[in-house]
């Protein structure tokens, strides 16, 4: 695992998330955090509704693969913002470790 990945789990475990091993929250998380993500983007609900009502097949593909993709697209809207993707997560980290409130727009 990577360093980011090794202080993110080793923070999580430290502050008492028992829910880290738990798959369900971890779902959970992922998607508030993605649809916040989106939504900071400017996607639309109208946008998401019509995502969410398309046919897809129904067997997922790897985790690694789609893992991959999400990073790919993380690269992208870093790029496009001009964020260096890794700093913004190591700065997420740093700010956990402090106690620093995230509702910062």
């Amino acid at each position: 695992m990577s360093e980011f990945q090794n202080k993110a789990v080793r923070l999580m475990a430290g502050h008492g998330e028992d829910s880290l091993s738990d798959l369900i929250e971890r779902q959970r998380k992922l998607l508030f955090t993605s649809f916040e993500l989106y939504r900071a983007l400017g996607g639309s609900f109208d946008q998401l509704e019509a995502i969410l009502m398309r046919d897809e097949p129904e067997t997922p593909r790897r985790i690694d693969l789609v893992i991959g993709d999400l990073m790919g697209e993380l690269a992208a809207i870093g790029y496009i913002y001009d964020l260096d993707i890794m700093q913004a997560a190591h700065n997420t980290l740093d700010r956990r470790r402090e106690g620093v409130s995230f509702t910062d727009s």
